[in-house]
């Protein structure tokens, strides 16, 4: 059976998305992801150990990507891929279907009902909205398919999610914001993905840690679709009118370097980024002379972790329906550890089913 790849809008994304910075620069596209320890191998979708859990099946496993716009949306859906074509190969899925949306719910919504109707066994689902496909995914749990939500996840009984500590990842930015600031200064806060669990529960971080902070100010807010190139373009529009910026708290998924680029363009003082741990950013700061930030981020090949937690389930594998996934920080003090990092990839553990299944699964049940 040959794998099927339905991508709304693709062509679109692929004219409008691909450029950033005012020379014309590549948004990156490689899927590779690297870590500190280890850079990590050319696939990283392979599984060693956890092959014992797994056994040969006629399984098919779809992915539902609500967003097709940004840098990490397309790096994830390849590390889904890479997965699924590791686990065909391997005779632990007879194929897998991949759609690609519109970041709208009807889209994603009509998604789910065509997995549903070509009776697949697993999705995994990155959501236009935590709550606003419910009654669609309780079709798919009615009708026996396993899902997984993962990064943007959903709020739904029976639905097991692998999500990430999303408001404290804004807390963290404003706390070293504010460390470096003595407490008192201008900010810009470049938002994610409308509608998306990661944007409310970063934005609500945010929002929260700033009570404490009087003297901290956000005076502008953009919204940079975790896009580099739409972060540079919104903070662009803007930048004449903005008074001294003294930092910017990026949304964590591809858009700092876009704000660095706005920045240099503008010739004004280049503040605080939050970044992203893209490795523009991680080497455009190495490349800075004492400049001090924290970068972090979610990690795109949680799209392989997604495929190997469904077909754990699918063997019978014992999977709490709750799991966190990590953020890996990149501070001044551990930056030399990133040094040579391949444009286009992010800071990122190799997703096997190996470290998920004790990383991510196991580490879930402790």
């Amino acid at each position: 059976m040959k794998k099927k790849l339905i991508s709304i809008l693709m062509s679109l994304v692929l004219v409008s998305g691909v450029l950033i910075g005012c020379g014309g620069q590549e948004e990156p596209t490689d899927t590779v992801s690297e870590t500190s320890e280890d850079q990590a191998s050319d696939d990283s979708s392979s599984s060693t150990a956890g092959d014992s859990v797994l056994k040969k099946g006629d399984y098919v496993i779809g992915l539902s990507n609500s967003y097709f716009g940004n840098t990490w949306r397309k790096q994830m859906v390849d590390a889904f891929t890479n997965a699924a074509e590791a686990a065909k190969e391997a005779g632990y899925i007879s194929d897998y279907e991949i759609q690609n949306g519109d970041n709208t719910v009807n889209s994603q919504i009509a998604q789910i009902n065509s997995f549903i109707l070509d009776g697949v066994d697993a999705i995994c689902i990155c959501a236009a909205s935590p709550t606003a496909l419910n009654s669609t995914i309780q079709k798919a749990l009615d009708a026996g398919i396993t899902v997984v939500a993962f990064d943007s996840i959903v709020d739904l009984d029976g639905v097991y999610t692998m999500d990430y500590p999303w408001e404290q990842i804004g807390k963290d930015s404003v706390e070293f914001v504010a460390d470096k600031l003595e407490g008192k200064g201008n900010i810009v806060v470049v938002r994610g993905v409308s509608g998306a669990a990661p944007d409310q529960g970063i934005y609500a971080g945010i929002t929260e840690a700033m009570k404490a902070y009087p003297d901290l100010e956000i005076v502008q807010e953009v919204i940079g679709e975790a896009s580099a190139t739409k972060t540079q373009e919104e903070l662009t529009k803007v930048m004449a009118s903005l008074p001294d910026v003294d930092a910017v708290i990026t949304h964590c998924g591809g858009d700092a370097i876009g704000a660095v680029n706005a920045f240099e363009q503008s010739g004004k003082d280049m503040p605080i980024i939050i970044g992203d741990n893209t490795a523009e950013f991680i080497n455009w700061w190495m490349e800075q002379e004492d400049y001090d930030t924290l970068s972090q981020g979610s990690t795109p090949g949680c799209g392989a972790a997604a495929l190997w937690t469904a077909l754990d389930i699918l063997n019978g594998y014992e999977v709490p329906e709750e799991m966190m996934l990590s953020v890996p920080h990149v501070t001044s003090e551990n930056l030399k550890d990133y040094s040579g990092m391949s444009a286009g990839t992010f800071v990122s553990p190799d997703f096997t089913n190996e470290y998920v299944l004790e990383n991510i699964i196991d580490a879930a049940k402790k």
